[in-house]
């Protein structure tokens, strides 16, 4: 069993992948979706099913729109179903028996769309005139691949620096870190140790999103050129050797401990909420949490700290997305079409996103005045339009590559393995994979 502490590392990496709550899911046929239609579903009425990833209150904003669709629309009627293992929606695919649409992670577009399980959208995209130039390209790209287009992204997510004002008041501090170099200081500043190692709070969690850290440092994972994967390039090893250094100052032994007394990410007890971190990596969604689990944390909002020495990769970062998309072998394809080209229009992805504290990817969505009354809203909005923000490469094989990369990155942070060594491992997985 992984010991608590990757766990909780792994939730800092890949929770701007998800954006997702917990909680209890609504299933089909929740109060959202049983309130009365002004148009009553027609006799002969196409029903869609409907299987997306959230959960608990950010279901119950998706189940609102669906009651709107069908509402408006009763010769087509939408079934929701929370349904986040998606691992399900694959079997039910290659079963034959697919859900009529689904959400997924931009990260699973690309090898999903390869291996068949979703249809590609251009003709549909074409057919309508779906302005895809209104889509933030960063965000757009996750669901495109040579060409074709195999899903539509929904939200987008971004991580920020986020820091408690009054701890670091306390420290002497007047504002957040800007540059790597202060960075460090802080965290090692604002980070409580007793006697014998035991740690009573961290200035900053060490195991850091490596993705996000490999941009601020100009790092690619790919070689167009040279059609290699580059886990080992300069940039990446940057960000690694930054995580490892603030790892060894208190050892996997002691991160361990602290960890396995931490609380739940969705509770007051986010570690983050209740002081046990000084400063915190998150997506955009966090605001919406603080305002429902520690209204009164008093929080700041910063860019992610770049290298003093490239000035010019300020406001760096990783840029990930949840989409949309039509599982292959569908019945009414059509009908599905016409349900994602409506929930990703600018007014319904605003009420959507607005509702979830999430980004939205299209531009004529963000001056919708739903977003004034999202916390942190204007500040991720401001650093969506960075210049300097990346995706992880849209290949076959991102699942395999990102998973053995984790794997390694948290060995690497133990001490199992050398960085070198680690990468060359990922290397030597992930090549042959790219014919």
């Amino acid at each position: 069993m992984k010991k608590k502490s990757w766990i909780w590392s792994l939730i800092l990496l890949f929770s701007i992948v998800t954006g997702c709550s917990g909680g209890n899911a609504p299933q089909a046929g929740s109060d959202a979706g049983d309130k009365p239609s002004d148009n009553p579903p027609a006799q002969d009425a196409v029903t869609l099913d409907f299987w997306y990833g959230w959960t608990g209150p950010e279901a119950e904003a998706l189940e609102a729109l669906i009651a709107k669709w069908n509402s408006a629309n009763p010769d087509i009627q939408v079934k929701g179903l929370s349904q986040s293992d998606y691992q399900k929606q694959l079997t039910a695919i290659t079963g034959g028996n697919p859900p009529d649409v689904a959400s997924q992670f931009g990260q699973n577009v690309v090898p999903w769309g390869l291996r068949g399980a979703m249809m590609p959208l251009d003709d549909y995209i074409a057919k309508d005139g779906v302005d895809l130039k209104d889509f933030v390209p960063a965000a757009l790209s996750t669901s495109q691949h040579e060409g074709k287009t195999y899903a539509i992204p929904t939200a987008m997510h971004v991580s920020m620096l986020f820091y408690n004002k009054d701890i670091l008041q306390e420290a002497g501090y007047d504002g957040p870190p800007e540059t790597i170099s202060d960075l460090k200081e802080y965290i090692k500043k604002l980070s409580v140790v007793e006697d014998g190692g035991r740690l009573q709070r961290l200035g900053l969690w060490p195991g850091m999103d490596a993705y996000t850290f490999s941009y601020a440092f100009n790092g690619s994972f790919y070689d167009e050129a040279t059609q290699q994967v580059t886990p080992d390039h300069p940039g990446i090893q940057s960000a690694i050797k930054l995580s490892k250094e603030i790892w060894d100052q208190y050892g996997s032994d002691n991160l361990d401990r602290f960890s396995s007394g931490l609380g739940q990410y969705m509770s007051a007890q986010n570690p983050f909420f209740s002081g046990k971190y000084a400063m915190t990596i998150d997506g955009e969604w966090l605001p919406t949490f603080i305002k429902q689990y520690s209204p009164d944390l008093n929080y700041g909002i910063a860019p992610i700290p770049y290298d003093e020495s490239n000035p010019e990769l300020k406001n760096s970062g990783n840029v990930t997305t949840s989409v949309f998309y039509i599982p292959k072998g569908v019945k009414n394809p059509d009908a599905s079409w016409k349900f994602i080209k409506w929930m990703t229009e600018p007014e319904q992805m605003a009420e959507f996103t607005a509702a979830l504290g999430n980004l939205p990817t299209r531009n004529s969505a963000f001056s919708n005045p739903l977003y004034e009354d999202v916390p942190g809203f204007k500040e991720f909005l401001d650093y969506s339009g960075s210049e300097n923000l990346k995706s992880f490469p849209a290949s076959s094989y991102a699942n395999e590559y990102m998973t053995e990369f984790s794997a390694q990155y948290d060995a690497i942070l133990r001490g199992t393995v050398s960085m070198e060594e680690g990468l060359d491992k990922v290397k030597a997985k992930i090549q042959p994979l790219v014919k």
